[in-house]
């Protein structure tokens, strides 16, 4: 059975503290959809997208944005590993914006796809929770990211933000990896450089892609976007989100 959202207008988190949660165990079409927990404090939001526990899902022209953790691919949870693993989550001609990690994470070897994407301003101090990052992959997960677009707006994000998600961080490959992750330099970038990067067993890989700043590390990279081919996209994808905003 699929089930399928959309045209719909999402500003309020559920009784558990998601915008969508997909934990039923069934396959989910979303199409033209505006998600957006802004207005919430983080403490009473948990992921603005939680696709887990054998769900997949298709999310099409879509703006997802101002969660603490913004997309969760896999639980991570053991007695759900067999019926996560294989499952794919696929986000085209979409937006991921305003948040703070987790755009996307994919675990317990679950697949997500990015076609046609920008993702930015991860980070964001007003939705800083523990640690920053866009893309990540670990635990048997992957994710692939073809002709998308990775923006940050600025580095800094005062000294209390930086210093909690760095060591958090360095805490983070030190749990996963011990001595070897330490000893791996990626694992030492702040998390408002890592707009897509793999550790512990997790893959990675972008195809004709665009970062800027040049700070922003996209790991496995096939081929760039040009420039010009970039901003193309980012005002396709606002005209977008402009009109989606009128009409929701």
């Amino acid at each position: 059975m699929t089930y399928k959202v959309a045209g719909q207008r999402i500003t309020a988190p559920d009784a558990g503290g998601h915008g969508l949660d997909m934990s039923n165990g069934q396959d989910w079409l979303v199409e033209d959809c505006l998600i957006d927990l802004s207005a919430y404090p983080l403490g009473q939001l948990d992921e603005a997208v939680g696709v887990v526990w054998g769900s997949s899902a298709v999310f099409r022209r879509c703006v997802i944005r101002g969660a603490g953790k913004l997309v969760l691919c896999g639980s991570g949870d053991t007695d759900k590993l067999n019926i996560e693993r294989g499952k794919t989550v696929i986000f085209e001609d979409c937006i991921l914006e305003g948040f703070g990690r987790r755009g996307p994470e994919a675990q317990s070897g679950m697949r997500v796809m990015l076609r046609g994407c920008l993702i930015r301003s991860w980070g964001a101090p007003d939705r800083f929770d523990v640690r920053a990052f866009a893309g990540w992959a670990h635990h048997g997960g992957r994710i692939e990211a073809e002709s998308c677009v990775f923006v940050q707006p600025r580095f800094w994000r005062g000294l209390k933000v930086m210093a909690r998600d760095w060591l958090a961080h360095v805490g983070q490959a030190w749990n996963d990896e011990g001595l070897r992750g330490l000893l791996r330099p990626a694992n030492w970038l702040p998390g408002v450089c890592r707009g897509l990067v793999a550790t512990a067993g997790g893959r990675v890989q972008t195809r004709h892609c665009y970062a800027t700043p040049w700070w922003i590390r996209l790991e496995e990279r096939r081929g760039d976007m040009s420039r010009k081919d970039a901003a193309e996209m980012v005002r396709r994808l606002e005209a977008m989100r402009q009109d989606m905003e009128r009409r929701l």
